[in-house]
């Protein structure tokens, strides 16, 4: 319609002065245009030359399927735990009071940025972000975890019967993984991602509920309990699509060195929403 109304002005504008001598009028037409899209006609004693031209506005866009889904950003979902240096969950004497019950043991993850940098198009790159990562340990002792200065203990208290006993922490991370997705589109593409993880530690606390002597108690302290501020991780996210699985495994222990047990922590999981 455009178009039309373009050339249908021109032509008026010609038939105008056209009545009285010979002239060459030029229309020009916007719109979407091949190669050789001009015509050539005589009025009278006129002749009208029409010049299709390409107009980016009046072009569609169609809508392509996607390349590339992001694999990191979104939420995930895992179970979280701890390693000792034999690579075990048995944790031995010195570390039994971190013992954990796994199916309480949960780890949610809000991954709130990603940029991905290309290397060959959307095949190959690496990913980056941001997030944090909230880690709840539930400890399957009825230790209470305290600290000092120098070290991170567990203490027993035979007048406590404890129903919940849990040990916390909020980590920011900031993953550098090389990526690599195989497939036509996103949607049938299998993804693979490996690389590192460095983390900082926002918060750590500890929570108790109990009853002691008829009496219930809720009790948390908020303190550092000589873990690392700084945490460094060998990550892997892999799946399909938009199905993604993810492992973490802590390359730096949980406490500062000779202030608690080794133990290294990890978490495995699946990602639940991809932003």
């Amino acid at each position: 319609m455009k178009k039309g109304i373009i050339a249908f002005g021109f032509i008026v504008a010609f038939l105008a002065t056209s009545a009285q001598t010979d002239s060459t009028a030029v229309v020009v037409k916007k719109g979407v245009f091949t190669e050789g899209d001009t015509n050539t006609f005589r009025w009278g004693n006129s002749k009208v030359i029409v010049i299709s031209v390409e107009d980016d506005t009046t072009k569609k866009k169609e809508c392509e399927p996607k390349d590339r889904w992001n694999h990191f950003a979104g939420v995930d979902l895992g179970i979280n735990g701890f390693l000792s240096p034999a690579n075990s969950v048995d944790l031995q004497k010195e570390g039994e009071f971190m013992d954990l019950n796994y199916a309480k043991s949960i780890s949610v993850a809000i991954n709130f940025m990603e940029y991905y940098i290309p290397v060959v198009q959307e095949k190959i790159g690496f990913s980056t972000g941001l997030g944090f990562e909230f880690n709840s340990y539930d400890l399957d002792r009825d230790y209470t975890v305290f600290s000092d200065k120098d070290s991170t203990f567990g203490i027993t208290d035979g007048t406590k019967n404890i129903e919940k006993n849990k040990f916390r922490s909020t980590m920011l991370n900031l993953p550098l993984m090389l990526e690599t997705n195989i497939g036509k589109t996103a949607k049938n593409s299998f993804h693979l991602a490996i690389g590192g993880m460095a983390s900082y530690r926002v918060g750590s606390k500890t929570k108790q509920i109990f009853s002691r002597n008829g009496e219930d108690y809720k009790v948390k302290n908020r303190t550092d309990f000589n873990m690392n501020p700084f945490r460094f991780s060998a990550v892997a996210r892999i799946g399909y699509g938009d199905f993604t699985l993810f492992a973490a495994y802590s390359l730096t222990p949980i406490f500062e060195k000779d202030k608690g047990p080794e133990l290294y922590p990890f978490t495995v999981g699946i990602s639940l929403v991809s932003f």
